[in-house]
């Protein structure tokens, strides 16, 4: 069995959805197991509804009848067998209607509790599959739409619930293996589950591409592929870079590394059940069938691609800020009190450098900037350094590499570098600059790393 996850983007339009059942089509002898996520921007519509609701604004029941009336005619544009139509619309005007009831409810309640939050952004990914399925079974393939509650089992953190593997494990070998084995193909919808009574939960930030993780894993698959709108992962952001190159390999942890330092194409915790059972995943683009993608493995071999960076990262608009006190010089206790106003304030640090008397991070910046500055000047002189950006070099090579630093300060030499960390045990190296010279630097450490 093979499990085949679409993005949103893959099935953003009739164009797309037909792409997508051609793409299915030519792989149902590998007993394909479908996900896809909701079609375009239907789940950020959602949440405007939601986000309108909440504040007592108007609007709601406006946008509810755009969605219905954006997926009615995706409809009759990509089911054209008239049987497989009225089955399709039999399986979505219900959750339109449910869509509507639940606004009418919230508005007479002028409540939105996070369980009917997940009701209603489930929706986007409860209309897609049998759209889907609906598109696949017009083309003559035995399709069938699983409702994401009977395979998905979760807990009960509405927002971001958490997978039961072994109960997940059960449900997809009960409902998703007898469906394979009889050379159906099902289509699940992504980032919904449901708790142990029975009710929706949505699996928060990188749901779908979860979802297909946990049912790769569930099922023992022989892959797992994510069908995204890009060539896999790439050496660059190929807006900064037009010779940016696919990567055939990354490791796991490349790949997470990737995605905290700002340009993963998938988020970590969402592919790390299939890894750890060792299922292979790779990223492929949807819209160029022929290209190979990027393989996510445990582990590869050493230059693989015959380089020692895997990838270039980055982040723009951070702050950089110092903390300095010599009045802490052999004083115990200055981490502390600098970390416990990090930890008050709720705010996350992406790098850090330190001495005894001394501490520089970097953090996003924003409004809560001043505020953190402010406290910190209370045990310490603080600076602050705004509009910079982080530029990160990724690879597990770059450990074993000697000479790499020369590499990379060569192709920086033009460029004034405000902060660097690199540590022997990590796989990044980041150096921090303005914003304004970012786009130089990539484009100079891509053609002396990868040229």
């Amino acid at each position: 069995m093979l499990v085949m996850k679409f993005g949103g983007t893959s099935v953003k339009n009739a164009e797309a959805v037909d792409r997508v059942s051609g793409i299915i089509s030519a792989r149902v002898a590998e007993q394909p197991i479908v996900v896809v996520s909701a079609t375009g921007d239907t789940t950020d519509r959602l949440v405007e509804i939601l986000d309108l609701l909440d504040d007592n604004k108007p609007g709601a029941m406006a946008i509810a009848e755009s969605i219905e009336a954006k997926h009615l005619a995706l409809i009759k544009e990509v089911v054209t067998d008239e049987a497989q139509q009225n089955i399709t619309f039999e399986k979505v005007q219900p959750e339109i209607k449910r869509l509507k009831d639940m606004i009418s409810a919230m508005e007479r309640l002028g409540d939105v509790s996070m369980r009917s939050r997940d009701a209603v952004q489930a929706l986007g990914e409860r209309m897609s599959a049998p759209i889907l399925a609906g598109s696949l079974a017009s083309r003559g393939i035995d399709a069938v739409s699983v409702d994401p509650g009977t395979v998905i089992a979760t807990d009960s953190t509405w927002g971001a619930a958490k997978p039961d593997f072994a109960q997940t494990q059960s449900q997809c070998t009960s409902v998703l293996v007898p469906l394979c084995k009889k050379g159906q193909v099902p289509v699940v919808g992504g980032f919904v589950g449901a708790n142990p009574k029975g009710i929706i939960t949505t699996l928060g930030r990188g749901g779908s591409d979860l979802t297909a993780s946990v049912i790769a894993r569930s099922v023992a698959a022989t892959g797992l592929e994510f069908w995204k709108d890009v060539d896999g992962i790439l050496t660059a952001d190929p807006r900064i870079v037009s010779d940016a190159k696919p990567l055939s390999e990354i490791t796991f942890e490349e790949a997470s590394e990737l995605t905290f330092l700002g340009s993963g194409v998938l988020h970590p915790a969402s592919i790390q059940p299939a890894v750890e059972a060792g299922v292979p995943v790779t990223v492929r683009n949807s819209y160029k069938q022929d290209s190979p993608g990027t393989k996510i493995l445990k582990s590869r071999a050493p230059n693989v691609d015959n380089t020692t960076a895997a990838s270039i990262a980055y982040k723009k608009n951070q702050a950089l800020i110092n903390v300095y006190s010599t009045r802490m010089l052999g004083a115990s206790g200055f981490l502390r009190k600098v970390f416990e106003v990090f930890d008050r304030l709720n705010i996350s640090v992406d790098h850090i450098a330190t001495s005894e008397v001394n501490i520089t991070v970097t953090v996003d910046d924003g409004d809560v900037v001043p505020v953190l500055a402010k406290e910190l000047e209370e045990v310490a002189t603080v600076t602050v350094t705004h509009n910079v950006a982080i530029v990160s070099v990724v690879g597990e090579a770059l450990r074993q590499t000697a000479g790499i630093g020369s590499k990379v300060f060569t192709a920086l030499k033009d460029i004034n570098v405000l902060f660097i960390t690199h540590s022997g045990a990590t796989t990044n190296l980041s150096v921090v600059l303005e914003n304004e010279r970012l786009n130089d630097a990539i484009t100079s450490l891509h053609a002396h790393l990868f040229g």
